[in-house]
């Protein structure tokens, strides 16, 4: 099949599900407990998990930058390297033919923990856990009001109660979320850390991409979250970093705009005119404003729809690779947050245009690569404010 064909299946399907996500798998759940008073769900299965012996959120750092052709090969982390802790919801990912996910294994899960978390293993320790999420087939049946969504919002929050009881022993938190997963944490902040004064004294941050979170207008809160603002400045703890990406102005995109987003109103989370989406800029919360390159795991993407779109869409070129655990790929990137037809996305431009191309998805902008764009800045930031918050404890 030509390349131009897979395109057009491989956007028929994405746009007719009107869903957001990327791809990944497993390799081995760990089985924990739910305290009382929690959901009556399942059991929580683990993705990534510091008990477990084969974790994809615990990858080597050795990194291959193409654009300069040097290899950075950090030494391993240690205990003392990871002071806190990050709670990470991936994205939508599964290709099961079924609305609503199991709690199985899936390699589609393994290499969204791959290609999204385990850059940030170096800064925490990573519990993350497997969920029943709206599939790659359920978000348009979840567009429609029926619940689909419910199982999956139970099985984070059980999860999240499992680890406070169990594993987190008053360490800091970092929430790290993308589409359905930052749907689910904003529902999980809004509820469970923003009316908790001490939970709220426990959040080292919350990076929450591609999920429209929103606050009131020229504000840092007053729509998901009373009490816990936007980040504004460089280092600062216990804040929101959140955006949707872009090249190009949108015409029309499910990100970006506070009154397109129907995901956000079937989960009861604010959605209307009187909000706006919020876009937080990374370069000014990490005190770099250099130029920044894209990195991902050097393994190839799990098969599937996402994998299909990476490969014949955002990259025509080819995913970046190396003989290195990471690759960073030639072009660098500048941006900047933006008002534009109505919405407010992360725009980035390209430092070389000649240089390899990234392109956009119909409707989805550069949603696949939110995270993985500037991604060791956004490690940075972690970094920063780790050392804000264990400063102020």
């Amino acid at each position: 099949m030509g390349r131009v064909a897979i395109w057009r299946i491989t956007v028929a399907v994405v746009v007719a599900l009107a869903c957001t996500g990327m791809g990944a798998g497993s390799a081995g759940a760990v089985l924990g407990h739910s305290p009382a008073g929690a959901d009556r769900g399942p059991a929580t299965a683990w993705l990534c998990n510091p008990a477990m012996v084969t974790d994809p959120c615990n990858l080597p750092g050795d990194t291959t930058d193409l654009r300069t052709g040097q290899v950075a090969d950090p030494p391993p982390v240690t205990a003392a390297d990871r002071p806190v802790d990050c709670f990470y919801v991936y994205p939508t990912v599964t290709n099961q033919p079924a609305l609503i996910a199991d709690l199985g294994t899936d390699p589609v899960t393994t290499a969204i923990a791959e290609l999204q978390a385990a850059r940030f293993g170096s800064q925490c320790r990573m519990f993350a856990p497997i969920y029943r999420q709206a599939t790659l087939f359920g978000l348009t049946p979840a567009l429609l009001d029926t619940d689909i969504l419910a199982p999956a919002y139970a099985d984070v929050l059980n999860a999240w109660n499992d680890y406070l009881a169990h594993d987190n022993h008053g360490r800091g938190v970092i929430l790290i979320g993308h589409s359905q997963g930052t749907m689910m944490l904003r529902k999980l902040i809004r509820e469970q850390i923003d009316p908790d004064p001490a939970l709220r004294a426990q959040l080292v941050g919350a990076l929450l991409l591609g999920g429209n979170v929103k606050t009131a207008p020229a504000s840092t809160v007053g729509g998901d979250f009373q009490n816990i603002p936007l980040c504004t400045q460089q280092g600062e703890s216990g804040c929101v970093i959140a955006y949707s990406t872009t090249i190009a102005d949108p015409a029309v995109s499910i990100f970006g705009n506070s009154t397109l987003d129907p995901l956000s109103h079937w989960m009861g989370l604010p959605i209307g005119p009187q909000y706006q989406v919020a876009c937080t800029d990374p370069a000014v919360l990490s005190g770099d404003n250099e130029a920044v390159g894209l990195t991902l795991p050097s393994a190839p993407f799990a098969p599937g729809i996402i994998s299909a779109l990476l490969g014949y869409s955002a990259f025509p070129r080819g995913l970046p690779t190396s003989a290195s655990t990471w690759t960073t790929a030639e072009q660098s990137f500048t941006g900047q947050c933006v008002d534009a037809n109505g919405y407010r996305l992360y725009q980035f431009q390209a430092t070389d245009p000649a240089g390899q191309r990234l392109n956009e998805i119909p409707l989805f902008e550069t949603h696949l690569v939110d995270m993985n764009v500037g991604l060791d800045r956004l490690v940075s930031i972690a970094h920063q404010q780790t050392i804000n918050w264990l400063a102020h404890r």
